[in-house]
């Protein structure tokens, strides 16, 4: 669940932007923002587990390798042209190197050195590619002397096994039965929480602007509402209804909390504002 600052957080953000860009509703590239903590504790969790379902697949590309140096009569049986021998060259060479990457990006993780997400998110759609490219070699190695073809059929059996658990990595939200997956579903469920959390408060606010902004412009005294900077008002707004619309809060609680998103957001000098404005709005 998420915390309550979180959730209060993501709604000032979300009314700042509802209130410069009418438009902006807060669309998936508003939430990755917003989230990106989140999302980023999110990955290192997909790297841990993707390391975990592929253990064992760089040994079996490496196997791979050795049958086409075994199977080279046989390959060139089929195919005389050595076309067959230097696509399988190649089909193998990418196998390998996809497993080598798997492994880089465990380290590069624990490294933290960056680019990590960027190489992520170029590894796991590979594995669609690679999984057409066996189906395509088995098609063209029908031929082969049944020991010959029961090798690569059994190393290309064992390749995708290991493709059907990446797949579970990168799209996990298809997989909700799958205990391994645990963690990674619950950080979704956290990160969806505190979205609806923070919409259904944003909306609650949005809906009653009208009379927050009177409050907070007769509070202000000689400041103009319009003077206050986008994202004080937005504060300002969501500390206002929950004093003037939720009588069992106490008050002090919404101010204290406005002064440290003041703080956070704006500085020591929005925190001293915000706070003079709901003290008033409080004794009104």
């Amino acid at each position: 669940m998420a915390s309550r600052r979180l959730v209060r957080q993501a709604a000032v953000q979300l009314l700042y932007a509802r209130f410069a860009s009418p438009k902006d509703q807060g669309g998936p590239e508003f939430w990755s923002l917003v989230n990106d903590k989140a999302a980023l504790i999110f990955d290192r969790t997909r790297v841990k587990v993707l390391i975990h379902f592929q253990q064992g697949r760089e040994a079996l590309t490496e196997k791979l390798q050795r049958a086409l140096t075994e199977c080279a009569a046989a390959i060139l049986a089929a195919d005389p042209t050595e076309k067959l021998a230097r696509d399988l060259k190649t089909f193998s060479a990418r196998e390998h190197l996809w497993a080598e990457n798997c492994g880089n990006l465990h380290r590069l993780t624990k490294a933290d050195t960056g680019g990590w997400r960027h190489e992520l998110q170029k590894l796991l759609p590979g594995v669609d590619e690679l999984r057409q490219n066996r189906v395509e070699i088995l098609k063209r190695i029908e031929g082969f002397p049944p020991a010959q073809y029961e090798k690569f059929t059994d190393i290309l059996g064992k390749l995708d096994k290991y493709d059907a658990r990446a797949r579970m990595v990168h799209f996990p939200e298809n997989y909700p039965e799958q205990r391994d997956l645990d963690h990674l579903h619950r950080l979704t469920g956290e990160m969806k929480e505190l979205e609806k959390e923070a919409i259904e408060l944003a909306d609650h606010v949005e809906t009653e602007v009208t009379t927050i902004d009177e409050a907070i412009n007769t509070a202000s005294a000689n400041f103009d509402i319009e003077r206050i900077s986008k994202v004080d008002l937005a504060i300002l707004r969501l500390a206002s209804w929950e004093i003037m619309k939720l009588p069992d809060l106490d008050a002090a609680i919404s101010i204290n909390e406005a002064i440290d998103l003041a703080r956070s957001f704006s500085g020591e000098e929005s925190a001293s504002y915000v706070n003079g404005v709901l003290d008033k709005i409080s004794k009104a």
